[in-house]
């Protein structure tokens, strides 16, 4: 692979990184003890949440990427 090729696979693994952490953020609140949120809706953002943790380790390209559903509130 060629520094060109490897900058651009890097580009793309940090722009998922920033969608990622968007999305990580925009659900924090789902996890706080005082969330208006069921139990069993707070574990499923739960599970959201650690799907989105795991991308960068579950797939070995950025461009196999597949972000989870998030859940309905």
């Amino acid at each position: 692979m060629t520094p060109r090729e490897q900058a651009e696979i890097d580009g793309k693994w940090l722009a998922i990184r920033k969608i990622r952490d968007h999305r990580m953020a925009e659900t924090d609140w789902t996890q706080m003890i005082d969330s208006p949120l069921s139990p069993e809706k707070a574990e499923e953002f739960k599970l959201y949440r650690q799907e989105l943790r795991d991308i960068p380790q579950s797939v070995a390209s950025p461009d196999d990427v597949v972000w989870p559903e998030k859940p309905t509130v």
